[in-house]
């Protein structure tokens, strides 16, 4: 399978966490789980607790360097083939959040799916969106999309 365009990116843009980030995430959890003990809700308690663990484990986690690829067939995510079948239309939208993300931006494709409705890639600097834009033009429709709030949202939060 030829490449047409090949880039890579990191998954997301990396904010630092400091300590009082982690200091927040714990004292929040730990008053929802007192809480929920006073309730005699045990099992929401160790939920919380267990849920407060996993977000500090990921929020300390650097970004993987993915690599992507556009073909005739569709687009390598990680070495994966998603086809252009099971994507129904497209939009390439520029960061305009961030100055320092000038110049990056990020594909929208609507997903066939119901389970993941979108898929979000990050362009690279380098890439020239008007390329990819005309390419994909010729296997998918363009249809104006926006990221989803809960998505915004994890950004703003850093993630």
């Amino acid at each position: 399978m030829e490449e047409y365009i090949k880039w890579q990116a990191f998954e997301y843009e990396h904010k630092a966490k400091t300590a009082d980030w982690f200091w927040v995430v714990w004292i929040i959890a730990i008053g929802i789980a007192v809480t929920a003990y006073l309730f005699n809700n045990l099992l929401f308690g160790i939920f919380i607790l267990i849920s407060a663990f996993s977000l500090s484990l990921y929020a300390s986690r650097k970004p993987d360097l993915l690599n992507f690829a556009l073909s005739e067939k569709g687009f390598l995510i990680k070495g994966k083939l998603v086809p252009f079948s099971a994507i129904k239309s497209f939009w390439i939208e520029e960061d305009p959040n961030s100055p320092e993300m000038s110049g990056q931006g990020k594909i929208i494709l609507q997903s066939q799916t119901k389970t993941v409705p979108y898929i979000i890639l990050p362009l690279a600097r380098e890439i020239d969106k008007k390329e990819v834009r005309e390419y994909l033009l010729k296997h998918l429709a363009e249809e104006e999309h926006h990221e989803s709030l809960f998505q915004k949202l994890f950004e703003r939060l850093g993630f």
